[in-house]
Protein backbone atom coordinates (compact mmCIF):
# COMPACT_ATOMS: atom_id res chain seq x y z
CA UNK A 1 0.00 0.00 0.00
CA UNK A 2 1.40 3.36 -1.04
CA UNK A 3 1.91 6.13 1.51
CA UNK A 4 -0.57 8.74 0.35
CA UNK A 5 -0.34 11.55 2.84
CA UNK A 6 1.25 12.77 6.01
CA UNK A 7 -0.23 10.61 8.77
CA UNK A 8 -0.38 10.97 12.50
CA UNK A 9 0.15 8.21 15.06
CA UNK A 10 2.65 5.50 14.19
CA UNK A 11 3.03 6.49 10.57
CA UNK A 12 3.65 10.13 11.37
CA UNK A 13 6.91 9.15 13.01
CA UNK A 14 7.85 7.40 9.80
CA UNK A 15 6.67 10.40 7.80
CA UNK A 16 9.73 12.53 8.42
CA UNK A 17 11.91 9.94 6.77
CA UNK A 18 9.46 9.24 3.99
CA UNK A 19 8.47 12.75 3.04
CA UNK A 20 12.07 13.86 2.76
CA UNK A 21 12.44 11.55 -0.23
CA UNK A 22 9.51 12.98 -2.15
CA UNK A 23 8.72 9.51 -3.45
CA UNK A 24 6.58 7.48 -1.10
CA UNK A 25 4.04 9.99 0.19
CA UNK A 26 1.72 12.13 -1.88
CA UNK A 27 -0.17 14.87 -0.10
CA UNK A 28 -3.33 16.00 -1.86
CA UNK A 29 -6.05 17.89 -0.08
CA UNK A 30 -8.40 18.51 -3.01
CA UNK A 31 -10.26 15.23 -2.72
CA UNK A 32 -13.77 16.43 -3.41
CA UNK A 33 -12.94 17.65 -6.91
CA UNK A 34 -10.97 14.59 -7.97
CA UNK A 35 -12.38 12.06 -10.40
CA UNK A 36 -11.36 8.75 -11.87
CA UNK A 37 -10.51 8.91 -15.55
CA UNK A 38 -11.41 6.53 -18.34
CA UNK A 39 -8.27 4.51 -17.57
CA UNK A 40 -9.63 3.66 -14.11
CA UNK A 41 -6.70 5.24 -12.24
CA UNK A 42 -6.72 8.21 -9.90
CA UNK A 43 -3.77 7.95 -7.52
CA UNK A 44 -4.05 4.17 -7.09
CA UNK A 45 -3.02 3.20 -3.59
CA UNK A 46 -3.53 -0.55 -3.23
CA UNK A 47 -4.05 -3.61 -5.40
CA UNK A 48 -5.58 -7.07 -4.96
CA UNK A 49 -5.84 -9.93 -7.45
CA UNK A 50 -8.38 -12.73 -7.74
CA UNK A 51 -8.65 -15.55 -10.29
CA UNK A 52 -10.57 -13.38 -12.74
CA UNK A 53 -9.98 -9.76 -11.78
CA UNK A 54 -7.49 -7.15 -10.61
CA UNK A 55 -8.86 -4.66 -8.09
CA UNK A 56 -7.35 -1.22 -7.45
CA UNK A 57 -8.25 1.30 -4.74
CA UNK A 58 -7.96 4.91 -5.94
CA UNK A 59 -7.22 7.09 -2.93
CA UNK A 60 -7.80 10.44 -4.62
CA UNK A 61 -10.53 9.32 -7.00
CA UNK A 62 -12.54 7.78 -4.15
CA UNK A 63 -13.22 4.73 -6.26
CA UNK A 64 -12.33 1.12 -6.99
CA UNK A 65 -11.33 0.02 -10.49
CA UNK A 66 -11.80 -3.56 -11.66
CA UNK A 67 -9.72 -4.99 -14.51
CA UNK A 68 -9.93 -8.32 -16.33
CA UNK A 69 -7.00 -10.59 -15.41
CA UNK A 70 -6.84 -12.26 -18.82
CA UNK A 71 -6.94 -9.15 -21.00
CA UNK A 72 -6.08 -6.23 -18.71
CA UNK A 73 -9.18 -4.42 -19.93
CA UNK A 74 -11.20 -2.18 -17.63
CA UNK A 75 -14.33 -3.93 -16.38
CA UNK A 76 -15.81 -1.11 -14.33
CA UNK A 77 -15.10 1.81 -12.04
CA UNK A 78 -17.05 1.56 -8.79
CA UNK A 79 -17.80 4.89 -7.13
CA UNK A 80 -21.47 5.04 -6.18
CA UNK A 81 -22.23 7.42 -3.33
CA UNK A 82 -23.71 4.56 -1.31
CA UNK A 83 -20.37 2.72 -1.41
CA UNK A 84 -18.99 5.27 1.03
CA UNK A 85 -15.51 5.47 -0.46
CA UNK A 86 -13.36 8.14 1.14
CA UNK A 87 -9.66 7.97 0.44
CA UNK A 88 -9.67 4.18 0.13
CA UNK A 89 -6.15 3.00 0.87
CA UNK A 90 -6.45 -0.72 1.49
CA UNK A 91 -8.05 -3.50 -0.55
CA UNK A 92 -8.27 -7.29 -0.31
CA UNK A 93 -10.29 -9.95 -2.12
CA UNK A 94 -11.41 -13.38 -0.99
CA UNK A 95 -13.80 -15.44 -3.13
CA UNK A 96 -16.91 -13.38 -3.76
CA UNK A 97 -15.92 -10.63 -1.32
CA UNK A 98 -13.90 -7.46 -1.94
CA UNK A 99 -12.99 -5.43 1.13
CA UNK A 100 -11.91 -1.78 0.97
CA UNK A 101 -10.72 0.37 3.89
CA UNK A 102 -11.77 4.02 3.94
CA UNK A 103 -9.80 6.58 5.88
CA UNK A 104 -10.01 10.28 6.64
CA UNK A 105 -6.78 12.06 5.85
CA UNK A 106 -7.97 15.61 6.56
CA UNK A 107 -5.91 15.62 9.74
CA UNK A 108 -7.19 18.82 11.32
CA UNK A 109 -10.82 17.85 10.78
CA UNK A 110 -10.55 14.23 11.91
CA UNK A 111 -13.32 13.43 14.38
CA UNK A 112 -15.10 16.77 13.91
CA UNK A 113 -18.64 17.38 12.71
CA UNK A 114 -17.30 17.82 9.20
CA UNK A 115 -15.51 14.47 9.18
CA UNK A 116 -17.09 12.24 11.84
CA UNK A 117 -15.20 9.04 12.57
CA UNK A 118 -18.34 6.96 12.13
CA UNK A 119 -18.67 8.12 8.52
CA UNK A 120 -15.12 8.52 7.31
CA UNK A 121 -13.47 5.60 9.08
CA UNK A 122 -15.18 2.61 7.55
CA UNK A 123 -14.87 -0.57 5.51
CA UNK A 124 -16.77 -1.14 2.30
CA UNK A 125 -17.59 -4.69 1.25
CA UNK A 126 -18.37 -5.32 -2.43
CA UNK A 127 -19.69 -8.28 -4.36
CA UNK A 128 -16.75 -9.48 -6.46
CA UNK A 129 -19.06 -10.89 -9.12
CA UNK A 130 -20.73 -7.63 -10.11
CA UNK A 131 -19.19 -4.82 -8.03
CA UNK A 132 -22.40 -4.13 -6.14
CA UNK A 133 -22.41 -2.95 -2.55
CA UNK A 134 -22.80 -5.59 0.14
CA UNK A 135 -22.38 -3.37 3.19
CA UNK A 136 -20.53 -0.44 4.71
CA UNK A 137 -19.11 -1.27 8.12
CA UNK A 138 -18.76 1.64 10.51
CA UNK A 139 -20.24 0.42 13.78
CA UNK A 140 -18.91 2.24 16.86
CA UNK A 141 -18.20 -1.13 18.48
CA UNK A 142 -15.67 -1.95 15.76
CA UNK A 143 -13.46 1.00 16.79
CA UNK A 144 -12.33 1.77 13.26
CA UNK A 145 -9.94 4.73 13.28
CA UNK A 146 -8.53 5.48 9.85
CA UNK A 147 -8.33 1.82 8.79
CA UNK A 148 -5.52 1.16 6.34
CA UNK A 149 -3.73 -2.12 5.57
CA UNK A 150 -6.05 -5.11 5.32
CA UNK A 151 -5.49 -8.85 4.96
CA UNK A 152 -7.85 -11.80 4.47
CA UNK A 153 -7.39 -15.52 4.74
CA UNK A 154 -10.09 -18.13 5.22
CA UNK A 155 -13.00 -16.65 7.15
CA UNK A 156 -10.98 -13.90 8.84
CA UNK A 157 -10.42 -10.26 7.91
CA UNK A 158 -7.76 -8.24 9.73
CA UNK A 159 -7.60 -4.45 9.53
CA UNK A 160 -4.91 -2.14 10.89
CA UNK A 161 -6.05 1.13 12.45
CA UNK A 162 -3.48 3.53 11.03
CA UNK A 163 -3.94 6.18 13.68
CA UNK A 164 -5.25 4.37 16.72
CA UNK A 165 -2.72 5.93 19.06
CA UNK A 166 -3.27 9.50 17.94
CA UNK A 167 -7.04 9.20 18.12
CA UNK A 168 -7.24 7.51 21.50
CA UNK A 169 -10.08 9.79 22.57
CA UNK A 170 -12.56 7.97 20.35
CA UNK A 171 -10.92 4.57 20.17
CA UNK A 172 -9.07 3.84 23.39
CA UNK A 173 -6.14 1.96 21.91
CA UNK A 174 -7.56 -0.50 19.40
CA UNK A 175 -4.82 -1.04 16.85
CA UNK A 176 -6.09 -4.15 15.03
CA UNK A 177 -9.66 -5.20 14.19
CA UNK A 178 -10.68 -8.73 13.20
CA UNK A 179 -13.94 -9.29 11.30
CA UNK A 180 -15.88 -12.27 10.01
CA UNK A 181 -15.48 -12.58 6.24
CA UNK A 182 -18.94 -14.05 5.71
CA UNK A 183 -21.04 -11.33 7.36
CA UNK A 184 -18.73 -8.50 8.44
CA UNK A 185 -19.42 -9.03 12.13
CA UNK A 186 -16.81 -8.22 14.75
CA UNK A 187 -14.69 -11.15 15.91
CA UNK A 188 -12.25 -9.43 18.27
CA UNK A 189 -10.30 -6.26 18.97
CA UNK A 190 -6.56 -6.08 19.61
CA UNK A 191 -5.21 -3.39 21.90
CA UNK A 192 -2.01 -1.41 21.45
CA UNK A 193 0.92 -2.35 23.70
CA UNK A 194 -0.45 -5.88 24.07
CA UNK A 195 1.30 -8.78 22.35
CA UNK A 196 3.86 -6.34 21.02
CA UNK A 197 1.32 -4.48 18.89
CA UNK A 198 2.68 -0.97 19.06
CA UNK A 199 2.66 1.36 16.07
CA UNK A 200 1.40 -1.20 13.54
CA UNK A 201 2.64 -0.56 10.02
CA UNK A 202 1.67 -3.52 7.85
CA UNK A 203 0.46 -7.10 7.88
CA UNK A 204 -0.08 -10.30 5.95
CA UNK A 205 -2.08 -13.42 6.74
CA UNK A 206 -2.03 -17.15 6.10
CA UNK A 207 -4.50 -19.80 7.23
CA UNK A 208 -2.45 -20.41 10.36
CA UNK A 209 -0.81 -17.09 11.22
CA UNK A 210 -1.01 -13.31 10.98
CA UNK A 211 2.30 -11.46 10.73
CA UNK A 212 2.38 -7.77 11.69
CA UNK A 213 5.21 -5.26 11.51
CA UNK A 214 5.53 -2.78 14.38
CA UNK A 215 7.26 0.56 14.62
CA UNK A 216 7.95 -0.16 18.28
CA UNK A 217 8.46 -3.28 20.36
CA UNK A 218 9.10 -4.51 23.88
CA UNK A 219 12.83 -4.56 23.32
CA UNK A 220 14.35 -1.21 24.21
CA UNK A 221 11.94 0.54 21.84
CA UNK A 222 13.32 -1.34 18.84
CA UNK A 223 10.95 -2.30 16.07
CA UNK A 224 9.44 -5.77 16.05
CA UNK A 225 7.30 -8.31 14.25
CA UNK A 226 4.30 -9.93 15.93
CA UNK A 227 2.98 -13.36 14.95
CA UNK A 228 -0.60 -14.19 15.96
CA UNK A 229 -2.53 -17.43 15.66
CA UNK A 230 -5.04 -16.79 12.86
CA UNK A 231 -7.67 -19.07 14.37
CA UNK A 232 -7.59 -17.90 17.97
CA UNK A 233 -5.92 -14.49 17.86
CA UNK A 234 -3.49 -15.58 20.55
CA UNK A 235 0.14 -14.53 20.56
CA UNK A 236 2.58 -16.95 18.97
CA UNK A 237 5.72 -14.86 19.32
CA UNK A 238 7.29 -11.44 19.10
CA UNK A 239 10.37 -11.21 16.91
CA UNK A 240 12.84 -8.50 17.79
CA UNK A 241 14.09 -6.39 14.89
CA UNK A 242 17.84 -6.60 14.31
CA UNK A 243 18.09 -2.83 14.20
CA UNK A 244 15.88 0.14 15.08
CA UNK A 245 14.97 0.56 11.41
CA UNK A 246 11.21 -0.14 11.23
CA UNK A 247 10.00 -3.08 9.14
CA UNK A 248 7.21 -2.35 6.69
CA UNK A 249 6.05 -4.62 3.84
CA UNK A 250 5.77 -8.29 4.77
CA UNK A 251 5.04 -11.43 2.77
CA UNK A 252 4.83 -15.11 3.68
CA UNK A 253 5.24 -18.11 1.44
CA UNK A 254 5.49 -21.58 2.94
CA UNK A 255 8.26 -21.70 5.53
CA UNK A 256 9.64 -18.21 4.82
CA UNK A 257 8.66 -14.75 6.03
CA UNK A 258 10.05 -11.84 4.05
CA UNK A 259 10.15 -8.31 5.49
CA UNK A 260 11.27 -5.14 3.75
CA UNK A 261 12.96 -2.29 5.57
CA UNK A 262 13.59 0.99 3.83
CA UNK A 263 13.18 3.90 6.22
CA UNK A 264 15.90 5.45 8.34
CA UNK A 265 18.57 4.45 5.85
CA UNK A 266 18.27 0.67 5.85
CA UNK A 267 17.04 -0.67 2.47
CA UNK A 268 17.24 -4.40 3.18
CA UNK A 269 15.16 -7.56 3.22
CA UNK A 270 14.97 -9.78 6.30
CA UNK A 271 14.12 -13.46 5.95
CA UNK A 272 12.66 -15.31 8.94
CA UNK A 273 11.84 -18.96 9.49
CA UNK A 274 8.04 -19.03 9.56
CA UNK A 275 7.95 -22.04 11.90
CA UNK A 276 10.27 -20.68 14.57
CA UNK A 277 10.55 -16.94 13.93
CA UNK A 278 14.33 -17.26 13.89
CA UNK A 279 16.48 -15.15 11.61
CA UNK A 280 17.58 -16.82 8.39
CA UNK A 281 19.40 -13.91 6.78
CA UNK A 282 19.44 -10.18 6.13
CA UNK A 283 19.75 -9.42 2.43
CA UNK A 284 21.39 -6.14 1.50
CA UNK A 285 24.01 -6.89 -1.13
CA UNK A 286 25.09 -3.91 -3.17
CA UNK A 287 24.12 -5.75 -6.34
CA UNK A 288 20.48 -5.96 -5.17
CA UNK A 289 20.21 -2.19 -5.59
CA UNK A 290 17.40 -1.81 -3.06
CA UNK A 291 16.10 1.74 -3.09
CA UNK A 292 12.90 2.70 -1.34
CA UNK A 293 11.39 -0.74 -0.75
CA UNK A 294 7.64 -0.22 -0.97
CA UNK A 295 6.24 -3.68 -1.61
CA UNK A 296 7.29 -7.30 -1.31
CA UNK A 297 5.78 -10.54 -2.63
CA UNK A 298 6.93 -14.14 -2.43
CA UNK A 299 5.76 -17.21 -4.30
CA UNK A 300 7.54 -20.50 -4.85
CA UNK A 301 11.21 -19.88 -5.56
CA UNK A 302 10.75 -16.15 -6.20
CA UNK A 303 10.78 -13.01 -4.07
CA UNK A 304 10.10 -9.62 -5.63
CA UNK A 305 10.74 -6.20 -4.13
CA UNK A 306 9.62 -2.88 -5.61
CA UNK A 307 12.11 -0.02 -5.63
CA UNK A 308 10.21 3.23 -5.69
CA UNK A 309 13.36 5.35 -5.68
CA UNK A 310 13.25 6.89 -2.22
CA UNK A 311 16.84 8.03 -2.63
CA UNK A 312 17.50 9.14 -6.19
CA UNK A 313 21.21 9.44 -5.44
CA UNK A 314 21.40 5.67 -4.97
CA UNK A 315 20.18 4.94 -8.48
CA UNK A 316 17.98 2.02 -9.46
CA UNK A 317 14.78 4.01 -9.16
CA UNK A 318 11.54 2.64 -10.58
CA UNK A 319 12.46 -1.02 -10.69
CA UNK A 320 11.76 -4.47 -9.27
CA UNK A 321 14.45 -6.64 -7.66
CA UNK A 322 13.91 -10.40 -7.93
CA UNK A 323 15.60 -12.69 -5.40
CA UNK A 324 16.03 -16.45 -5.17
CA UNK A 325 13.82 -17.53 -2.26
CA UNK A 326 16.08 -20.48 -1.42
CA UNK A 327 19.35 -18.60 -1.20
CA UNK A 328 18.47 -14.90 -1.05
CA UNK A 329 20.74 -14.25 -4.01
CA UNK A 330 19.94 -11.82 -6.78
CA UNK A 331 18.12 -13.23 -9.81
CA UNK A 332 17.59 -10.04 -11.80
CA UNK A 333 16.78 -6.34 -11.72
CA UNK A 334 13.70 -5.59 -13.82
CA UNK A 335 13.67 -2.03 -15.11
CA UNK A 336 13.23 -1.93 -18.87
CA UNK A 337 11.75 1.33 -20.13
CA UNK A 338 8.85 -0.59 -21.68
CA UNK A 339 7.87 -1.92 -18.23
CA UNK A 340 6.47 1.49 -17.42
CA UNK A 341 7.48 1.56 -13.76
CA UNK A 342 6.54 4.86 -12.17
CA UNK A 343 6.99 4.91 -8.40
CA UNK A 344 6.07 1.23 -8.04
CA UNK A 345 4.52 0.38 -4.69
CA UNK A 346 2.40 -2.72 -4.10
CA UNK A 347 3.28 -5.99 -5.78
CA UNK A 348 1.13 -9.13 -5.96
CA UNK A 349 2.14 -12.60 -7.19
CA UNK A 350 -0.79 -14.60 -8.51
CA UNK A 351 -0.66 -17.70 -10.66
CA UNK A 352 2.12 -17.25 -13.22
CA UNK A 353 1.90 -13.46 -13.23
CA UNK A 354 3.30 -10.61 -11.19
CA UNK A 355 1.27 -7.44 -10.81
CA UNK A 356 3.05 -4.19 -9.90
CA UNK A 357 1.06 -1.10 -8.95
CA UNK A 358 2.49 2.17 -10.20
CA UNK A 359 1.48 5.76 -9.53
CA UNK A 360 -0.66 5.79 -12.66
CA UNK A 361 -0.73 2.24 -14.06
CA UNK A 362 -0.26 -1.49 -13.48
CA UNK A 363 2.67 -3.44 -14.88
CA UNK A 364 1.99 -7.13 -15.49
CA UNK A 365 5.05 -9.38 -15.68
CA UNK A 366 5.77 -13.05 -16.33
CA UNK A 367 6.97 -14.61 -13.09
CA UNK A 368 9.25 -17.13 -14.77
CA UNK A 369 11.53 -14.71 -16.57
CA UNK A 370 10.48 -11.18 -15.58
CA UNK A 371 9.39 -10.34 -19.11
CA UNK A 372 6.67 -7.79 -19.74
CA UNK A 373 3.15 -9.02 -20.41
CA UNK A 374 1.49 -5.62 -20.58
CA UNK A 375 1.19 -2.21 -18.99
CA UNK A 376 -2.38 -1.30 -18.04
CA UNK A 377 -2.86 2.45 -18.23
Amino acid sequence: MRRTSLLVGARALLGAAVLSTGSLNFLNTSVSSASTGASGFSSPDAIAVSASDVWVANVIGNSVAEFNVASGSLVRVINAKADGFHRPEGIAVNGSHVWVTNSNQDLDAMGTARYPLATYSSITELNANNGSLVRVINRPADHLVEPGPIAICGSHVWVVNDNATANAVSSAAVTLVELNDSNGSLVRLYRANVDGLDGLINLTATRSDVWLTNLYGPYDSKSSVTELNARTGSLVRIVKAQKKDPPDPVSVDGSHVWIGTTLMGSNSVTELNARTGSLVRIIKAKADHFNGLSGIAAQGSHVWVTNSGALASRGNTNSVTELNARTGSLVRIIKAKADGFNRPSDVVASGSKLWVLNFDSITELNQNNGSLVRVIR
